[in-house]
Order: structure tokens, then C-alpha cells, then sequence
């Protein structure tokens, strides 16, 4: 059984029913990272590549990644071996106005009210205004089903019983079937105070998270004629029932989830290496007043000193050590 993404009680009335809430239903993609590609002979007449897919990137990856791949190319048919080399990339905050890179700690929340005009708001008031996860969904209300128009849930989930509380549950869930009801409660979680929908289904609860009323686009008003002959009427409910049948949401697939994943099928078979290079630190950009200043520091130490004293000193040999050079950004 999946984990809980809450755990605590069901309160309505006198009753306290411990429940957990299970995750029903979730968008399935399939998540791709972005790569640089490079030739690893840095031809350019094979440095043509295609676009890749930002959705559901990972930033926290090590910018040093690297993968090596051999694939059959028109170059390599010619006798040409061609090796590309391949690193996953990061994503950098900048200041628009100098170009500057910033931390994340100083960054904070800007609302537009107008064009090039921010309300500055610090992350720490954000937080204080979250709501902290409650212990109970409170059920105050009970209306028929029939009065909830489905475009107000967002998501679902299961709602089980935990131990010793399965014969409160299976009552409460016979009750709501029988009456034809659903119950309307709320409870603070993921930092939000969220309205729920109880729904009774064939074998347990569910409970939909519901958008509020501000949130759903009013209907286009539709100026339609409501006058219909027999005839008419007769042929398209003959159309419909044609039509009719039982509902399977398993004979419906993802044709472009499934092409997809054909795709990254028939290249699992090209990965012919992989390996990760070791973290080297992040430079940051050469400070030019500083070369400068060690630029002449070098040019006077070539400049001829005071005369030696005429007394011959012995000297033991010394070897002077490259200085290393700075890396350039």
C-alpha cells in the first residue's frame, strides 16, 4: 500500500475516526534532464543537435556529469568514428540588470502590481501566512450529489480507515451510499487550508480537493434553442444509445506517453559508456583589478636590486616553481 500523504482524524459530530488520506490518482510523464552534447573530436560539421524537453528538469545535478556514447553515424559508415561527449547542465540565477550571478538566500518574492513595478515581499512573511497541517478533517456539511457540479474537484484521494476504526467507517460510508450524499469538510495541508469533497465510492471514500469558487472560469453563456421536434429528438437518442456502452478507462493508453517510451527503448541499446568526472569547485569570474595588481607585482620583482656586498656568501641552489596560472571563466 502506497504511503500516507496525511494521517489523522475524520471529526464529525462527536465522532473521531482515525484515517489516512492515500494519493488516488497522479499525472504519469516521463521526465527528462537537459544535456550538453559535444563532438568529443569538436567537428563542426556534426554539431547540428536537436531541442530538448525543460520539462521536469533536475537543478540539483553535478554540472560535471559526464556520459560517453558511440553510435552508428554516416561519418562512421565512411570509417570515421565519432564519439560525443555528453554532461547535464545547471540552471544559474541572474540579476537582469547587471548580469551578476546571486545566491538563492538572496532572492525574495516580487508581485507586479504594474510594468517594472514590484511589491518586495520577504520569503518569511510568505511563510507566516501558510497554514500549518491539521490533525482532523472536519466534516460540517452534507448535500446530495446531485447538487455538485464535478468541475469544483482537483485532486483525489483514498480516505481508509486505520486499525479499530473499520466498523465507524464502513457505517458512515453505507449512510452517505444509501442517502446519496456527500460531505464537505476542510483541513490544512500542503500549506494551504483546503475544502474537501467526501464521495462515496463502491468499495471506500474518496475525497477530492475542491477548487473554490474563485478559481473556476465562469461558463460561456450559449444563446441555444431548447425547441425540438419528435422527430428529431428520436434520432439523436437513437444516435446516442448506438453509442451506449460500459464505462473502461483501461482501453484508453497514452499514445504519446507509449511513443515516448519506444523511443528511449531503441536507444538504451546505443549507451555504450558512462562515467562521472570528479566535482572540481566553481570559479568564479577573474577579478582584473587584482591581475593587474599581481601583474605588477611581478614586473617589479624583475627590476634590479641594491649591489651585493663584495663578501662572497655561499648560497645553496634553489628552484623557483611555476607560479600557476589562473583559469580563465
Amino acid at each position: 500500500m502506497p504511503s500516507a500523504a496525511w494521517r489523522g482524524h475524520l471529526h464529525f459530530g462527536l465522532v473521531l475516526l482515525p484515517v489516512r488520506l492515500l494519493v488516488a490518482a497522479r499525472t504519469k510523464t516521463t521526465r527528462f534532464r537537459r544535456l550538453f552534447r559535444k563532438p568529443v573530436n569538436d567537428d563542426p560539421s556534426i554539431m547540428s543537435f536537436p531541442s530538448f524537453s525543460h520539462d521536469g528538469e533536475d537543478h540539483d545535478s553535478d554540472p560535471n556529469e559526464v556520459v560517453l556514447e558511440t553510435r552508428s553515424t554516416p561519418e562512421e559508415m565512411n570509417g570515421r568514428h565519432v564519439a560525443r561527449q555528453y554532461s547535464t547542465v545547471r540552471q544559474v540565477l541572474q540579476s537582469e540588470e547587471t548580469g551578476q550571478e546571486i545566491r538563492q538566500d538572496e532572492v525574495v518574492k516580487g508581485y507586479e502590481i504594474a510594468p517594472n513595478e514590484f511589491a518586495a515581499i520577504d520569503p518569511q512573511e510568505i511563510g507566516a501566512a501558510e497554514i500549518e497541517t491539521s490533525h482532523t478533517i472536519d466534516l460540517f456539511h452534507f448535500v446530495k450529489v446531485i447538487n455538485v457540479d464535478p468541475i469544483y474537484f482537483e485532486r483525489s484521494y483514498y480516505v481508509v480507515p486505520d486499525s479499530g476504526a473499520e466498523k465507524v467507517y464502513a457505517l458512515l460510508l453505507e449512510v452517505m451510499r444509501k442517502e446519496e450524499c456527500i460531505g464537505i469538510a476542510r483541513i490544512g495541508m500542503h500549506r494551504r487550508e483546503h475544502m474537501l469533497i467526501l464521495r462515496p465510492s463502491e468499495d471506500c471514500l474518496v475525497a477530492h480537493t475542491m477548487f473554490y469558487a474563485n478559481e473556476v472560469r465562469p461558463a460561456p453563456h450559449l444563446e441555444l434553442s431548447t425547441e425540438f421536434s419528435e422527430k428529431e429528438l428520436s434520432m439523436a437518442t437513437a444516435l446516442v444509445k448506438g453509442y451506449e456502452g460500459e464505462f473502461d478507462p483501461t482501453q484508453f493508453k497514452d499514445l504519446y506517453q507509449e511513443r515516448i517510451h519506444e523511443i528511449i527503448d531503441s536507444e538504451m541499446s546505443n549507451l555504450i559508456e558512462t562515467r562521472k568526472m570528479p566535482t572540481s569547485p566553481r570559479r568564479d569570474a577573474p577579478d582584473l583589478i587584482e591581475q593587474i595588481r599581481l601583474s605588477l607585482a611581478q614586473i617589479e620583482s624583475k627590476k634590479p636590486h641594491a649591489k651585493p656586498s663584495k663578501k662572497p656568501v655561499h648560497k645553496t641552489p634553489t628552484f623557483a616553481k611555476k607560479k600557476p596560472q589562473r583559469a580563465r571563466a
